[in-house]
């Protein structure tokens, strides 16, 4: 294998490698914005018990808020179910494709193959075998961030929402107050 392929193989690598820990980072900002989620429809709940009441129009600016909640609510459950990532080759599965491969190099019909031409054909055809497995891999959880991506995107308009909703409702109660 070539300095070039080795290169190749190393960002292709790193670029799977970032993709899978970033499905990580996703969850977990997920779960902060589930937490003030979970703040905001506590704070609404008090708000429409009524003490003090609220006038028809805030009584209407809460239930939007509690709709735009219980929405980014939603989303942050579809962003948390778990996904299935593709993940690299076990070692010990690996370990025992690559001995399959050398048996198959190594009873080579053509009697001028080198032992070291057998392992050069090993390494190639693991390099040929794991990059194209890397690029699949990479496709497929590239395309489970995006979702997540989106949910992330609208669960945090609906909150932004709800958070100005609910700020603005304090401070009518403490203007009115």
């Amino acid at each position: 294998m070539t300095e070039y392929d080795k290169e190749i193989e190393t960002f292709i690598e790193k670029q799977d490698e970032t993709e899978f820990n970033l499905g990580d980072t996703l969850d977990v900002k997920t779960s902060i914005a589930l937490i003030v989620v979970t703040f905001l429809a506590t704070q609404s709940a008090e708000f429409l018990k009524g003490n003090p009441p609220l006038t028809p129009c805030w009584h209407d600016v809460q239930l939007a808020s509690v709709l735009c909640l219980v929405l980014a609510g939603l989303l942050a459950i579809l962003e948390l179910v778990p996904r299935k990532y593709n993940l690299p080759m076990a070692p010990d599965d690996f370990l025992g494709w690559v001995d399959k491969l050398e048996k198959y190099y190594e009873q080579s019909p053509d009697p001028k193959q080198s032992t070291a031409d057998a392992k050069e054909s090993v390494l190639a055809e693991i390099h040929r075998r794991e990059t194209e497995k890397i690029k699949i891999r990479f496709a497929k959880n590239r395309r489970a961030n995006e979702r997540k991506s989106c949910l992330i995107e609208w669960l945090f308009r609906l909150t932004m929402a709800a958070l100005v909703l609910n700020l603005v409702t304090l401070v009518r109660l403490w203007w009115q107050g």
